[in-house]
């Protein structure tokens, strides 16, 4: 009758310190006999171990682990937040990393070691929750101060500014209406804490917005972007979805990445949508696969080519979605697309086949 509760208890036992050194070495070594998911949790468990013997061991175990069971691990096991913290710290494997940053129960302490050491696809999932960057201001200073940050990186977290503070200097002073590009958006005007700096990259349009407007400060966009989030963060499902369909552009932008799809779909649905908007939409690594389908099902957004390669240059996008698209693309597309080694890769070799049909 207690068999069941017996992996908990010795799993307990091992996360409170108090487990007989044979037992954590056990664990260390992976030679407990506990179901595999179990014997990873007490392996995560004593990597930090105080005895300096069984902490090496332990990491060494964690080394030979396969990434694929990392990464389901993290993915689907509902880890604890210093679990994610530890695969974090120990592991090298982008997959395994990647996991680790969509994790909802992942601490801002482990997102800010990550966003200073992090290289390749967890940087970017960092860079595409944008919803975690306004929430979250420190992660883009992080972000920003790592040396493997990457031109494109960089150009998304200068967009991103752009997009949610820089603008908000050229918006009337309070008092003043403000022209929104969709009717009924609730305010947003409500005094809030200051939020952190987003960064000290030199912005030319900074100095722009700050020229035509020159009492705004960072203290009043800080201001106004969370009252935006903090807002919407408070809203029920049903006022998401119509505030999606009458918000305006910034508002579209932070709802099109909520994990529940169906705001994603109203926003997909609002008549005020841009085609720039669609396109970085299109690029977003934290949508739902339903979101990036309807998308594609659109004639009128795919006739815009940059919204096709956004589509095919975004690693999160289904194969369903983006192998179609590969015929559209141009030579110098295809070419970008079989060199970039972040996506799958079926669709780099199905670009490099395109590639030699076309030179043909």
């Amino acid at each position: 009758m207690n068999g069941p509760a017996v992996p908990e208890d010795l799993v307990a036992l091992l996360r409170s310190g108090s487990a007989p050194r044979e037992i954590r070495n056990f664990a260390a070594r992976g030679l407990l006999p506990l179901e595999p998911e179990d014997a990873l949790r007490a392996l995560l468990a004593v990597v930090h171990d105080p005895d300096a013997e069984t902490a090496s061991i332990a990491r060494a175990t964690l080394r030979a682990e396969s990434p694929d069971r990392l990464a389901a691990f993290a993915k689907r096991a509902k880890p604890l937040p210093f679990e994610l913290d530890v695969l974090a710290r120990e592991s090298e494997d982008p997959f395994v990393l990647e996991e680790v940053v969509r994790s909802r129960e992942v601490e801002e302490s482990t997102l800010l070691h990550l966003a200073q050491t992090a290289t390749g696809r967890p940087q970017e999932a960092l860079i595409a929750n944008q919803s975690r960057l306004l929430a979250q201001p420190a992660l883009v200073a992080a972000l920003l101060a790592n040396p493997a940050l990457t031109a494109e990186g960089r150009r998304l977290l200068a967009e991103f500014r752009e997009e949610f503070v820089e603008k908000v200097r050229r918006r009337p002073p309070a008092g003043e209406p403000v022209a929104e590009e969709g009717a009924g958006s609730p305010s947003a005007e409500e005094a809030l804490p200051d939020e952190e700096d987003l960064g000290d990259e030199p912005d030319p349009m900074a100095e722009t917005a700050e020229a035509a407007n020159p009492e705004a400060s960072s203290a009043d966009d800080s201001l106004f972007i969370g009252a935006v989030y903090r807002r919407i963060a408070l809203m029920t499902v049903h006022e998401k979805i119509d505030l999606a369909y009458k918000g305006s552009r910034e508002e579209r932008r932070i709802l099109i990445g909520d994990t529940n799809k169906l705001i994603g779909l109203a926003v997909l649905k609002s008549r005020a949508l841009t085609d720039t908007e669609v396109e970085g939409f299109a690029a977003m690594r934290n949508l739902d696969e339903e979101l990036y389908r309807r998308i594609v099902a659109n004639r009128e957004w795919m006739r815009k080519p940059a919204v096709a390669i956004a589509l095919v240059r975004n690693p999160r996008a289904p194969l369903d979605v983006t192998l179609p698209l590969l015929k559209r693309l141009s030579i110098r597309d295809l070419r970008a697309v079989f060199r970039d080694r972040n996506l799958a890769p079926v669709i780099r070799q199905s670009a490099r086949r395109i590639l030699v049909e076309k030179r043909r």
